[in-house]
């Protein structure tokens, strides 16, 4: 659980910024945000009116993914 507690600051602010990724794919962030909040390059094939809220979704359950990750592999649950 030591293992932890070092990296629980990046963990918290990669949660916030995957949640707000998620929520920014339904509500368009303030002007200011906008350029923190940018999506993969892969995704500009999709339609234009898709680019933005499929990217950011993407980058956001990525984004959870590897902190579930993470929080495995450095409790030291076995699997």
């Amino acid at each position: 659980m030591e293992n932890i507690m070092g990296v629980l600051p990046f963990l918290i602010i990669m949660g916030v910024y995957s949640l707000l990724s998620i929520v920014f794919a339904f509500v368009n962030p303030p002007s200011f945000l906008n350029s923190i909040f940018k999506v993969p390059g892969i995704f500009v094939f999709l339609p234009d009116n898709l680019v933005m809220p499929v990217g950011r979704i993407f980058v956001g359950l990525v984004g959870i993914g590897l902190i579930v990750f993470l929080v495995i592999r450095l409790s030291g649950i076995p699997g």
